[in-house]
């Protein structure tokens, strides 16, 4: 099953003519709002699909106008409602040229002995770097992703190759 994607949380309509705010997730890039389809899930259910007729910035969010919603009281139903998209299909176009956070959940990470450290359930963001979120047996540990520790990403294998320095697969969070 291909990653989906969470482009972000509806947090408030804006003026009286539908438009919404979104507050951007991690797996969020502009492009995506070129989709043909954005889904829509709320109360962790799809409850349909939506389509971006325009959008711009304001401040860290962004502002969307979608089709067929053009009054507020439409528009009033999707606060709280996050918008996914289906990265499996997704037009080259609008794809990403980097990795997103959701498509290294479910990776193995594997250590230089071959050995598997577990697997990849979330992905930790942060100002300076992004910190992989590996679990094992009810462990976990937070490996840096960064090209020093993080050697190799092989998401055709399912795999990630990782050479930690001494004692960091020690330290569980």
């Amino acid at each position: 099953m291909a990653p989906r994607a969470v482009l972000g949380t509806v947090v408030k309509t804006v003026g009286l003519k539908g438009e919404v705010k979104l507050l951007p997730a991690p797996d969020f890039w502009p492009e995506a709002l070129e989709a043909e389809a954005i889904g829509i899930v709320a109360d962790g259910a799809p409850s349909g699909t939506a389509r971006v007729a325009r959008w711009r910035w304001k401040g860290q969010t962004v502002i969307l106008s979608l089709e067929g919603i053009d009054t507020v009281e439409k528009a009033e139903p999707l606060v709280g409602s996050s918008f996914v998209l289906e990265l499996g299909g997704l037009d080259p176009e609008i794809r990403p040229d980097r990795m997103l956070p959701c498509e290294y959940v479910g990776l193995a990470v594997r250590l230089p002995d071959g050995s598997t450290l577990g697997t990849v359930v979330d992905m930790l963001l942060g100002p300076a770097q992004n910190c992989l979120i590996v679990e094992r047996d009810g462990e976990r540990y937070l490996v840096p992703d960064t090209p020093g520790i993080v050697k190799r990403v092989a998401v055709d294998e399912g795999v990630i190759e990782i050479d930690p320095p001494a004692g960091l697969v020690d330290l569980r969070w």
